[in-house]
């Protein structure tokens, strides 16, 4: 019987060895995946750092671009009522040649 058991407890200590093989190479293996997990949430928060901050730039490019346009039009209003003057001064200085 003491051969027995001893044949018993070898295989347990084998199988021991194993699962504690397992158990190793499986945190081995989490441990990666957690590492890679990090890497990606931190390569996300940069992305979407950056994202925030192209979106606020397209913001502010439309407000500029929206003010820019408002000066074009006030130049063009300028523009408009300065033609307006002097074709009123030619029909005022045409008025006074005739009389």
């Amino acid at each position: 019987m003491y051969e027995n058991e001893k044949q018993i407890l070898t295989q347990f200590e084998a199988k021991l060895h194993e699962l504690i093989e397992k158990y190793n190479k499986q945190k081995e293996f989490n441990d990666r995946l957690t590492k890679l997990i990090n890497e990606k949430e931190e390569s996300l928060d940069k992305l979407q750092a950056r994202y925030n901050e192209l979106e606020q730039n397209y913001t502010n490019l439309k407000q500029a671009r929206m003010i820019s346009l408002s000066y074009e039009e006030v130049d063009s209003a300028k523009e408009h009522i300065a033609k307006l003057v002097r074709e009123i001064d030619q029909c005022i200085d045409s008025l006074i040649k005739k009389q």
